[in-house]
């Protein structure tokens, strides 16, 4: 009885342990190969594509005015016109307008406007010379208009200004003179002061004068 006793006991000792196995083997790690996880490779950004510079348009170069023909000149500018034994030196200083030129007794009316030439004559030649009357002009693509010769020597008597007239003036060699000459021009046209050589040879020169009604006028102190 005793015996059967303890086969029992060891019967159950050895189920329980079988048991006991058995369970360490079911509670254990999975045996299946464990699968990695892909990180998701990241797309590169693209870089952003520059933009092309855009060249900046170069501005046209203002090309300097000519005159009509030949060489042109400021005023206060000094220039000489001709060669050799013909040459006569000019500066021209301003430009006034008026409608009459003379003293308040005795005047000359325009039938434009007088345009006042304010002037220094010189002569570089060895010998003595003339105003050249003939080749001191006014012009425009329509007109050529020489210097008035009633007005021009009634410049030296009108009181609004101290200056002689250069008109029928005389330059001795290497002398200079400084005075006037009038022109009656249209109002509202456009001239060049054209400047021709008295010889054959030299290039004729200008000096833009503009708008005739927009010249400074000459201030008024004559009494009709």
């Amino acid at each position: 009885m005793e015996r059967r006793r303890v086969l029992t006991m060891c019967g159950a000792l050895a189920t329980g342990i079988l048991a006991g196995c058995s369970g360490d083997g079911d509670g254990g790690a999975p045996t299946g190969t464990a699968t990695e996880t892909v990180e998701p490779t990241a797309t590169p950004t693209a870089e952003p594509t520059a933009e092309p510079t855009a060249t900046p348009t170069a501005e046209p170069t203002a090309t300097a005015e000519s005159g009509p023909g030949g060489p042109t000149h400021e005023l206060d500018e000094s220039f000489v016109v001709g060669t050799g034994s013909d040459r006569i030196g000019y500066r021209i200083i301003d430009f006034y307008r008026a409608d009459r030129i003379g003293s308040s007794a005795n005047y000359d009316t325009a039938d434009g406007v007088f345009l006042i030439v304010f002037l220094e004559l010189s002569n570089p030649q060895d010998t003595d010379t003339s105003f050249p009357q003939n080749a001191f002009l006014a012009t425009n693509e329509e007109q050529i208009r020489y210097i008035d010769e009633g007005a021009t020597p009634k410049i030296a008597d009108d009181d609004r200004v101290d200056t002689q007239a250069l008109g029928s003036a005389t330059l001795l060699s290497g002398s200079s003179k400084t005075g006037a000459v009038v022109f009656d021009l249209d109002p509202d046209q456009s001239y060049w002061l054209e400047l021709r050589p008295t010889g054959d040879a030299g290039d004729t020169h200008y000096v833009e004068i503009g708008t005739i009604s927009e010249i400074q006028a000459l201030e008024s102190s004559m009494v009709g």
